[in-house]
């Protein structure tokens, strides 16, 4: 499974090595990535975040691994240890999850479009263009949700394992 997803990452222009990966809970990441938020910060330290567990094999559950990314967006240190260590933010990670649940997101990746598509898992580009040109034609045309259509791919169950 991971020479395939590492296969299937490469041909999107990715580069995962993930024989490195050290599997971890995500909570504390998501803490940290509703605490760079006010910083405005939010999307380069998700980008930091993925290169740091899918590329450089980081434990992203680990507080002083996560105050040391921060570091490098010249955070403060002390505030984002002191925040991680306390139970910031735990509350809108339990947001998240809880929307996710909602709105049947069940594993990740997964996209959705208009409210109304869902893609799970990893897809080819053409995938996402071809969901994209219907999702878009139709919130052109008529500004309403057409038939709902999921395609699953090779995904990860929050809480549990990847198939």
């Amino acid at each position: 499974m991971i020479n395939q997803v590492t296969n299937a990452v490469k041909d999107v222009g990715l580069e995962y090595i993930l024989n490195k990966v050290i599997p971890a809970n995500s909570f504390n990441a998501h803490r940290l990535s509703h605490f760079v938020k006010v910083h405005g910060l939010q999307e380069k330290m998700e980008e930091r975040m993925f290169k740091a567990y899918f590329i450089e094999g980081k434990n992203i559950y680990d507080i002083p691994m996560l105050v040391e990314l921060a570091k490098e967006f010249g955070l403060n240190a002390s505030e984002v240890k002191n925040t991680l260590e306390s139970t910031k933010y735990t509350d809108e990670v339990n947001h998240d999850l809880i929307e996710a649940k909602q709105t049947d997101i069940t594993s990740v990746p997964k996209y959705v479009f208009n409210s109304n598509s869902k893609v799970s898992g990893a897809q080819d580009s053409k995938v996402y263009l071809e969901i994209l040109e219907k999702e878009f034609a139709v919130w052109q045309t008529l500004g309403l949700k057409s038939n709902p259509e999921n395609i699953d791919g090779q995904s990860c169950k929050i809480g549990e394992g990847c198939k």
